[in-house]
C-alpha cells in the first residue's frame, strides 16, 4: 500500500501464494495504491458489475508480481507460451 505506484513499489516485492490466481491494484480517489494477492473470480466481479465506489478503480494482472509493469494484462511467459503453441499442438494431435 502507497500513496502512488512508486511508492507501493520502494516497498519491494513478494511472490503471490499457489493459491491465488491473480494480482490486484486498487487505486484510491486520490493516488492512493494498494496491491495484492486476489482471485480471478474477484477481477472478473470488479470489472463485470463495475466498482461499487465512485472513483476506486481496480486492476488485475496474471503474474505472480504485483510490481509489474506493462499493458492491461499480465501473463507469466510459460501461459503465452502455451497458448502460442496450443492450437499447433492440437492440430499434430489430430492429424
Amino acid at each position: 500500500m502507497g500513496s502512488n505506484d512508486d511508492d507501493c513499489n520502494r516497498q519491494g516485492s513478494k511472490t503471490c501464494p499457489s493459491h491465488s490466481d491473480a494480482c490486484a491494484v486498487v487505486r484510491g480517489h486520490g493516488s492512493g495504491v494498494m496491491k495484492s494477492c486476489s482471485y480471478k473470480s474477484f477481477c472478473s466481479q470488479a470489472n463485470t458489475q463495475g466498482y461499487r465506489a465512485p472513483g476506486v478503480r481496480v486492476h488485475c494482472c496474471f503474474s505472480d508480481d504485483c510490481n509489474v509493469t506493462g499493458g492491461a494484462l499480465g501473463f507469466t511467459s510459460g501461459v503465452s507460451v502455451l497458448l502460442v503453441l496450443l492450437p499447433l499442438l492440437l492440430h499434430l494431435l489430430f492429424i
